[in-house]
């Protein structure tokens, strides 16, 4: 089985947040493990003419990145689908696409939900390849998803739903895109514009970098085009988008990757070598159309939600007034590629374009460095004032072309466009009527403070381990302006601060240092660390909201190291396990191990002296068998003695099997020595138990079945300690006692 994912398919995914939508290492498609049957049930798309779509484009002019056929459907997926019941009671559903003559697919959901547990794979018809699992967690206001694109003619939707949730999956399918490029020719992704462009960050640039920061690459289903952030005059901050009327009117699918560029210092500026990637994860799904206007090719989108300004967003002010200006700058994204900067430095002139009414477009007569290709269709305009003037249409320029000139179509006519609220930009960017005609932009994080040190970054203090003692680290971050040449860490754990470490150096803005604080020796259990930075250079922080983190860890005082090894069969993908302790609270889990062949799991625990359960679990309900390597098995040993066991003769145990162990202290340890220093009375018990120990100071005593499981707690630090038994039924149980030195178990009878 081969797994492509190519480096825009991140921003193909449909949600709102900035990680992919993809949920990995939850396993293959069910059709890829041979267990089910494909479905032959397909529905299919016109014939598409590869060479006729790509000459369509490259006479059209237009700046947008078309890589696909977009085919407008109304297909239930759920409903026309063919369904499967697996022995785990989950439901299969299949349901077939084809593209003929298509280089590639890829689709988009116009009705989406998924309930917990649900899984949406597409898959390759022939078992190459695929993409998922969508799940849960894609769910979004807009209802909808665009998935990632398939390098084949015919695909097939699976969703499995789980038997609690059978039939609350909602999936119809609103657009189907044949692709019509090939791989070279489709996915002009990093390095893939040609050799004169600028990256944005070049030394041109410099002056440039607020309006860069509002500039954003979006896809659309079928192409590529680009867009920026503006400011309105509410004072409020307002996600609202502006791009070209041409890219497309139904913005509920799209994706908008913010701050793809290059590294300041590793750009490349007019030659042929290739750009440095960027960060690819600052990615917002999807927005609402405020207004569209064919006659200045503008569209306005308010996203669903606001990009995180600490990705260093900026919001870019407006000109609407239509004065000639007399330079411009272009930044977009041309074909598909890491974020570029234009510039032309001479006067602009007025024009129309493409059937366009006379005088609604700016002309740029040749672009003085760089040019503009598509995929920067939408891209902003400004002129000398780093304000928005237009949006860009199309024209003939590129490297290496004879005529170099643009044509954008102009804010200022944008501004009234057709007269109605859904067609002109002046009720949403100024809707109060305030009558502006120019603004500034804005960063939605404020100016930065001149003292402001950060704190983050917690390390050593999360997780388990196996002792009583932690060393934290953290690091420190200068955010302000002024050099930053000392500070003050106050922390301590479990939300009392009552620990100091002064700190001195010299850090310019942006600039860090981690820093090792001294050993602290806890109690065995759950704990946090609390840490804050105060006192920079002496003074008050003048922000606040950086200043504080906090993370949680266990000890284990008594750990000891517990070994797993889990044979997994072929169908790893169905596999999945918890280690729980007495009180049913999960410890450890694992899962989403690959399918293919048989593997084997080592996992070690850190644990104290108690009783756990160990319980595996496969999703398809056939245990770990019907594979052709042999059949899975496990085993948990501690010190060369296996406490907990599954044999391949018992792997057929459908869809769950628990074990319990316990982990005793072994024979020739501290405990013999301990259980004499300790008394549990009276024995037999009637309302209540004392528990006394000699010179050993009790920490914790436990009350458990003969299961192993924690009927009752109680937590002191005495020689002596009691605990109320009256409501407890009648019967033998176990006392667990911890202390300082160790854990005991006696026995005891409650009437």
């Amino acid at each position: 089985m081969k797994k492509r994912i190519l480096l825009l398919s991140a921003i193909f995914s449909a949600f709102i947040g900035t990680s992919i939508a993809q949920t990995s290492n939850v396993g293959n498609p069910l059709t890829h493990n041979g267990k089910i049957q494909k479905t032959k049930t397909f529905y299919s798309t016109p014939a598409i003419d590869i060479d006729s779509e790509i000459a369509t484009q490259a006479t059209s002019g237009e700046k947008m990145m078309r890589f696909g056929k977009e085919f407008a459907v109304d297909l239930n997926v759920v409903e026309l689908a063919s369904k499967s019941i697996l022995p785990s009671g989950d439901v299969v559903y299949q349901y077939g696409i084809e593209c003929p003559n298509a280089i590639s697919v890829n689709l988009v959901f116009d009705n989406f939900y998924l309930p917990a547990g649900a899984k949406l794979f597409i898959t390759d018809a022939n078992s190459n390849e695929f993409i998922g699992a969508y799940t849960s967690f894609n769910n979004n206001q807009n209802k909808m998803l665009g998935t990632e694109i398939l390098y084949t003619s015919k695909v097939i939707v699976e969703l499995v739903e789980p038997k609690n949730a059978i039939g609350t999956s909602q999936l119809a399918l609103g657009t189907i895109v044949s692709g019509f490029r090939n791989l070279d020719e489709m996915m002009k992704a990093l390095n893939d514009s040609g050799n004169c462009h600028y990256d944005a960050n070049c030394p041109q640039g410099a002056a440039w970098v607020n309006q860069k920061n509002s500039v954003a690459m979006m896809v659309n289903g079928g192409g590529f085009c680009t867009g920026a952030l503006v400011n309105n005059t509410s004072g409020t901050i307002i996600p609202y988008f502006l791009s070209a009327n041409h890219c497309g009117t139904n913005p509920g699918g799209w994706v908008f990757r913010f701050r793809w560029e290059s590294p300041v210092g590793q750009t490349v500026c007019g030659t042929g070598g290739n750009s440095v990637n960027g960060p690819e994860t600052m990615n917002v799904n999807g927005g609402t159309l405020r207004a569209a206007y064919a006659g200045s090719d503008v569209t306005l989108t308010e996203l669903n939600s606001a990009p995180n300004p600490a990705w260093g967003i900026y919001y870019s002010g407006w000109d609407n007034s239509g004065t000639a200006v007399s330079s411009a700058v272009g930044i977009h994204h041309p074909s598909g590629d890491i974020k570029k900067i234009s510039f032309e430095n001479s006067a602009l002139t007025s024009s129309s374009w493409s059937g366009t009414p006379a005088n609604s477009h700016w002309h740029v007569p040749g672009w003085d460095l760089g040019v503009t290709e598509p995929g920067s269709s939408g891209s902003p305009l400004f002129d000398q004032n780093h304000r928005v003037i237009g949006q860009l249409h199309g024209g003939a320029s590129s490297c290496g072309a004879s005529d170099l000139s643009d044509e954008y179509g102009k804010f200022s006519v944008s501004w009234t466009g057709n007269g109605t609220n859904s067609t002109r930009l002046s009720n949403w960017l100024d809707p109060s009527n305030t009558g502006a005609t120019a603004i500034e932009g804005v960063d939605p994080a404020g100016p930065a403070a001149a003292l402001d040190a950060a704190i983050t970054n917690p390390q050593g203090v999360s997780g388990t381990y196996c002792s009583a003692t932690v060393t934290p680290q953290v690091t420190i971050m200068n955010s302000g302006t002024n050099v930053l040449t000392s500070a003050t860490i106050s922390y301590g754990y479990d939300g009392v601060l009552n620990q100091t470490y002064p700190w001195t150096g010299s850090l310019a803005q942006f600039g860090s240092v981690t820093i090792t604080l001294p050993a602290s020796t806890l109690s065995g259990g759950n704990h946090t660390f609390d840490a804050q930075v105060i006192n920079p250079n002496g003074s008050t922080d003048q922000n606040l909201a950086n200043n504080t983190i906090s993370s949680s860890f266990t000890t284990v005082v008594n750990g000891q190291t517990v070994a797993l090894d889990l044979n997994i069969d072929c169908y790893g993908s169905e596999t999945s396990w918890e280690l729980l302790d007495a009180g049913n609270a999960v410890l450890y889990s694992g899962n989403g191990y690959s399918d293919g062949s048989a593997m084997l799991v080592e996992e070690d625990f850190c644990l104290d002296y108690g009783c756990y359960t160990f319980k595996l679990m496969d999703s398809y309900g056939d245990g770990m068998t019907q594979c052709a390597s042999g059949n899975g098995s496990y085993t948990i040993t501690y010190g060369g003695n296996t406490l907990a066991e599954l044999l391949q003769a018992d792997a057929d145990f459908g869809t769950e099997i628990s074990k319990n162990f316990c982990l005793n202290n072994p024979a020739g340890l501290a405990e013999s020595t301990l259980a004499s220093r300790v008394n549990v009375f009276p024995n037999p018990a009637d309302d209540q138990l004392a528990i006394a120990s000699t010179g050993i100071e009790v920490q914790k005593v436990e009350l458990m079945n003969i299961a192993g499981q924690i009927i009752k707690t109680t937590a002191a630090n005495d020689m002596v300690v009691t605990m109320n038994v009256a409501d407890v039924a009648s019967g033998v149980y176990l006392v667990r006692i911890h202390t300082a030195q160790g854990s005991t178990t006696k026995q005891v009878v409650i009437k």
